[in-house]
């Protein structure tokens, strides 16, 4: 005989019970029930909002209720500094066409705010709270008193729902083989959880989805990062089966960045500049394609205290990693940026494309490399001489000894952790940096353009090296 499924009642749930009686229980308590007998605010105070907010906020885990906590906060202050700008209207509101208008005006610069914000989460609230505002039968001065209620209430649902999810556990999991350990992913997927991937040929090896997924657990987001092998020249196809697989965007690597360019509706500065894409954001079935690497190296720069604008620096490469790197290196203010290849040819159309005229070509010969390292502050390795799995590394790294010491030494590789140029460099007594900290503030900005959520990059590093095992 089949047995009867019995409904789970799960944590979150009771959560949202204790926070509702908690909220409702302190309006109670202080005598907050809507006593008309009080003058101001409180008399207009009651427990509604408080217990509307509480359910609304209450989710599985402490970060997902402080985002959907900080989303509400942001509609409510958004939506009542709205509503109480159009009571300034005073009596004109009581005719009932200047208050539709209104009501109109209201959700429309709503919204907008919220997006400008990039906190689409509040949108709702912001349109709900001036709505509410306008619509109710409160009448003169206690109209402003009516709307300092609604945010008032609506802040202590906000605080009970963040301090019942901290002080009550959340639902136990079973540990992965290895307890934690760096490296071990732990993913969780819910049928509401917005898809995200990488895509590449080979992509097995990507550590895009550790460095996501930890971001996007840490962020309490409702999404899950994949990774999705797609075979050389057939990125139009996948683009059309992201569309129609509800994907909320994806990641590039090689060799898609350059071939993603011309299927994209829309190229942000840089992407349209460097001519590849590495992000891709769908919306609405178009698709929005940006590129982080310029970015994210400028940033990695600033989180070491690393100076670009006007200083001089040495790139070795000029292959993709290069252009980006030198290109935003001339955006940022340096002084001159050398590009040293060995194919002069190649270096040449690199620097063609920079409009400030800043970066100059340069051969990769040893004297070459140590005329132009005399006069660098910065040395930045674009080249793939160090990777692991990669045959030699530089044939000779007497150009080092003319390297100011002054100038610290970045090379984008990160595996291994440490090249022998790095542990050149810093045998001399340079200060070395390699590529994690671009693939992290990357990895950053992307997520930021997938969710548009304001993400601190040093919060996020520390969570990802640790992740890492760094």
């Amino acid at each position: 005989m089949k047995q009867p499924i019995i409904p789970h009642i799960g944590m979150r749930i009771v959560k949202t019970a204790v926070a509702v009686m908690l909220a409702y229980s302190i309006f109670a308590v202080l005598d907050l029930v809507y006593r008309k007998d009080y003058q101001g605010i409180w008399g207009m105070l009651g427990p509604n909002y408080a217990c509307i907010a509480c359910i609304v906020c209450t989710q599985s885990t402490l970060g997902q209720t402080l985002r959907q906590g900080v989303s509400r906060l942001i509609g409510v202050a958004v939506g009542g500094t709205l509503g109480v700008l159009v009571l300034l209207l005073g009596p004109m509101l009581d005719m009932p066409w200047v208050k539709a208008l209104a009501l109109g005006g209201v959700c429309v610069a709503g919204v907008w705010f919220c997006l400008l914000l990039k906190r689409p989460a509040a949108c709702a609230m912001a349109c709900i709270v001036p709505c509410v505002i306008l619509i109710t039968e409160v009448a003169g001065d206690d109209r402003f008193y009516y709307a300092g209620a609604r945010i008032v209430e609506t802040v202590i649902g906000v605080l009970v729902a963040l301090l019942v999810n901290g002080v009550l556990p959340t639902n136990s999991r079973p540990e992965e083989p290895g307890g934690g350990a760096a490296g071990v992913q732990r993913v969780r997927l819910d049928n509401t959880a917005r898809k995200l991937c990488v895509i590449g040929d080979p992509v097995e090896h990507s550590k895009s989805p550790l460095l996501q997924n930890t971001m996007i657990e840490a962020l309490g987001l409702d999404y899950v990062y994949l990774c999705q092998p797609v075979p050389r020249g057939q990125c139009a196809q996948w683009l059309e089966c992201a569309k129609f697989a509800g994907y909320a965007g994806f990641n590039a690597t090689m060799p898609h960045k350059e071939e993603l360019v011309p299927l994209m509706d829309e190229l942000d500065g840089d992407a349209a500049l460097f001519g590849a894409v590495n992000t891709v954001c769908i919306r609405e079935g178009r698709a929005y394609g940006y590129n982080t690497d310029g970015a994210g190296f400028l940033r990695a720069l600033a989180s070491e205290g690393i100076a670009v604008a006007g200083n001089t620096v040495l790139l070795l490469g000029a292959g993709g990693a290069a252009k980006a790197v030198a290109l935003k290196l001339s955006q940022a203010g340096a002084e001159a940026v050398y590009i040293c290849n060995r194919t002069v040819e190649k270096a040449q159309e690199l620097c063609a494309l920079d409009p400030a005229g800043r970066l100059h070509p340069a051969g990769f010969d040893g004297e070459t490399l140590k005329r132009l390292a005399a006069k660098a502050d910065l040395l930045v390795n674009c080249t793939s001489l160090g990777m692991a799995g990669t045959a030699g590394q530089f044939a000779d790294f007497s150009f080092l000894d003319a390297l100011p010491k002054r100038a610290p030494v970045v090379d984008l590789i990160y595996a291994p952790a440490e090249t022998q140029l790095l542990a050149q460099a810093r045998a001399r007594g340079h200060r070395t940096m390699n590529g994690m900290g671009l693939l992290i503030h990357q990895a950053v900005l992307s997520l930021e353009h997938f969710t548009g959520t304001n993400i601190n990059p040093a919060d996020m590093e520390a969570k990802i090296r640790a992740a890492m095992g760094e």
